[in-house]
């Protein structure tokens, strides 16, 4: 069986794409070879270690601090003290009953201190405070601008007391409102009170 080979002729050969390999193989590659490498190079320069010993280094000892010697025990021990041959002490003094402070008694506003004003005349209450000494103090930097003052102790609903700073009674509204200016011209404001 004869075949014709003329026509079939050589064959061709036959291309094939390849696929693109990755370079990261290659990569680690190098990377795993490098390292041994320089692994390598590092045992052959590095000098040998040896192991040194290190010298014991004398401890010095410090001499322990001299023990304080207290002299007040043996003046204690070699004092005689005589007691009872001179003059008996007084009785201590009487302590005083420590002032218990007193229970706020509602009272009425005092008037001992307010002098009477006829109908129609005017006061100002200046402040009013809890402490009395508060109102004290207001009190007298009144005086020192030339106003006078009084203090007024009220009891009010809940039993609280508190302490006015009132000015008065002044005549008539025109006095009233000169009064009021002087104490806000100095910074103060005061509240009018018509005084029944």
């Amino acid at each position: 069986m004869a075949g014709d080979f003329r026509r079939n002729g050589a064959p061709r050969p036959t291309f094939r794409r390849h696929q693109p390999r990755s370079c990261v193989w290659w990569f680690l590659l190098g990377a795993i070879f490098g390292s041994f490498g320089v692994g390598l190079y590092w045992m052959m320069e590095a000098p040998h270690q040896v192991p040194t010993t290190v010298a014991a280094i004398p401890k010095t000892e410090r001499p322990a601090p001299p023990q304080p010697s207290f002299e007040f025990p043996n003046i204690l021990r070699d004092t005689e003290v005589e007691i009872g041959r001179g003059k008996p002490l007084p009785p201590p003094a009487p302590r005083p009953e420590p002032i218990l402070p007193e229970e706020p008694v509602e009272e009425a506003p005092e008037t001992e201190t307010a002098p009477t004003a006829p109908a129609g005349t005017y006061a100002l209450q200046v402040g009013s405070f809890k402490s009395a000494k508060d109102a004290e103090g207001l009190k007298a930097q009144l005086a020192m601008l030339g106003v006078s003052t009084r203090v007024q102790r009220v009891t009010i609903r809940n039993g609280e007391v508190w302490h006015r700073v009132m000015t008065g009674p002044l005549a008539s509204k025109k006095a009233m409102e000169e009064t009021r200016n002087t104490l806000k011209r100095h910074g103060r404001d005061a509240m009018p009170v018509k005084v029944k």
